[in-house]
């Protein structure tokens, strides 16, 4: 009897849809199965950004876990080919039940393990104080660690002590939670006993010096003759992952802090420059893409492994140096090759569109362009994207908090589509025709 289960575990999705379909259509037979159930909108629904896989879909019943918003969607791998997803999950966002979500796939994607909850309210009923923007990385041993924001007073999500997780069996079992010290920043409330607020919203990757975990920090705050939704980005080095530690025992380097952190202002919007994406140059250096509050991505680079930034630029184009487009909304960059693979190639995300005579920088986020670029260690912009192309064609609900894994050969974008859905696409050569 145990054997029978297993052979079903392995072949039974989170939906119950037996995996016995090819990789290239998986998608659609999973949107084509719930037709005639209560999910009958899924069926069409699902499909509108063209995923190749789908990770999870809500149930929809709030009383065993809120799952409506699925949001900060980070996919990572270890080197048998194991994938793990973790997401900040909840009946909406920032509700009381905002929690982390965890679920692995050991067939390259194809099927997911039913999501556990890592931290946070699973549900309403007994809500707990909030748990959000989850960080993972595995050590060279496989120790996997997840560290989160976790709110410890009644403030906002944002507002948080940084805590963590680690697992030594891929999962199945898990430590205590435990605490990492955060070094306080001016941007931080002059009383201590209010936690920072902060947001990681990329996952950490091996770009630091060494190969050390590196990832941007979103800090927000005021500061006298701020603005309120300010926000400013530093860069936080995970300097012993790979020794092992205990959660409370993790070390931090913080760069690019307090009166030198990256930041963008306007006369209207404004100051705010928030949710770095970075990318590893072919010469070494890293180069970052972040949202502003000034109607376009800007970009910073560092010669030093992510410890001085330059002052953030306008993101141009190729031809003629045209400044793109976009609100203040995520615009990811990858490495097309992998997330540390400075190929040379790399694909970032943008709204392409931006009105100056609206009332603030949050404006509709409708279609995605992706932009294909290739290094060039001639221009001032080290990257030069070629023109757009569309790539998330629905007219709202594009907040694509993604990551970046190559499976079986293939680069594949995880993204939340509407913050409902966790799908993933194949970003294939088509995308660089222009720039190979």
């Amino acid at each position: 009897m145990k054997r029978i289960i297993t052979l079903i575990c392995v072949v039974v999705t989170a939906w119950g849809i037996t995996a016995v379909y090819s990789q290239s259509d998986h998608a659609k037979k999973i949107a084509e199965s719930f037709k005639g159930t209560k999910y009958e909108s899924y069926v069409t629904d699902i499909l509108v950004n063209k995923p190749d896989y789908v990770v999870f879909t809500p149930k929809l019943d709030n009383s065993i876990t809120g799952d409506k918003y699925n949001d900060h969607f980070q996919v990572f791998d270890k080197p048998d080919g194991t994938l793990f997803a973790v997401w900040t999950q909840a009946t909406k966002e920032a509700d009381v039940d905002q929690h982390i979500a965890f679920s692995k796939s050991t067939d390259k994607g194809l099927t997911w393990s039913e999501p556990i909850v890592l931290a946070g309210s699973k549900n309403q009923t007994n809500p707990q104080l909030l748990a959000s923007w989850q960080q993972p990385m595995v050590s060279k041993s496989g120790r996997i660690y997840v560290l989160w924001n976790q709110q410890v007073t009644s403030r906002g999500p944002h507002c948080g002590n940084m805590f963590g997780i680690y697992s030594d069996n891929d999962g199945k079992t898990w430590s205590g939670p435990k605490m990492v010290p955060m070094t306080r920043m001016t941007r931080d409330p002059q009383d201590i006993t209010i936690p920072p607020s902060w947001c990681n919203w990329q996952r950490p990757l091996r770009l630091g010096k060494d190969g050390k975990y590196l990832v941007g920090v979103s800090r927000h705050g005021k500061l006298p003759g701020e603005e309120k939704g300010g926000c400013t980005i530093e860069f936080l080095q995970f300097d012993n992952i790979d020794d092992n530690p205990a959660v409370q025992d993790i070390k931090l380097s913080w760069f690019s802090t307090n009166e030198k952190v990256l930041k963008v202002e306007h006369e209207k919007f404004g100051s705010a420059c928030e949710e770095a994406g970075i990318v590893k140059l072919p010469d070494g250096r890293l180069f970052a893409l972040m949202r502003t509050c000034a109607g376009y991505p800007f970009w910073s680079q560092s010669r030093d492994n992510g410890v001085t930034w330059s002052v953030p630029k306008k993101l141009l184009d190729r031809d003629g140096g045209k400044p793109y487009l976009h609100p203040r909304s995520p615009c990811p960059i990858y490495d097309w090759k992998g997330p540390e693979a400075a190929s040379g190639y790399y694909f970032a995300l943008v709204h392409n569109t931006f009105d100056f005579n609206g009332k603030n920088e949050y404006q509709a986020r409708g279609p995605l362009y992706l932009i294909a670029g290739k290094f060039n260690p001639n221009s001032e912009q080290p990257i030069e994207f070629a023109p757009m192309k569309l790539f998330a064609e629905r007219p709202k609900g594009n907040s694509f908090y993604t990551s970046l894994t190559i499976v079986d050969g293939k680069t594949v974008l995880w993204f939340p589509d509407k913050k409902f859905y966790l799908l993933g696409r194949v970003i294939g050569n088509e995308w660089f025709k222009d720039v190979q």
